[in-house]
């Protein structure tokens, strides 16, 4: 599995802990925002639930649409 896909799976993952339906007015626990943080997104107690989503969202369609590397010739002998 390469980082790009590993990174995918946690942006997944972050995405429905977060998007999950919560009252108005609670706080990320404290292990999502840990979890946010490790994934280069710091956040405190006023970010609000739909600026780290659009965020999220923004990292991982950046990642569905980079193609990778193209196919490298193999290298003459």
């Amino acid at each position: 599995m390469s980082e790009r896909d590993r990174l995918l799976i946690q942006l997944g993952e972050m995405l429905s802990r977060i998007a999950r339906p919560y009252p108005a007015d609670a706080e990320l626990p404290m292990d999502v925002r840990s979890g946010l943080c490790q994934l280069g997104f710091p956040c405190n107690e006023m970010t609000t639930r739909e600026e780290l989503i659009a965020r999220l969202w923004a990292r991982k369609r950046s990642l569905l649409e980079w193609g990778g590397p193209g196919v490298t010739p193999p290298s003459a002998a």
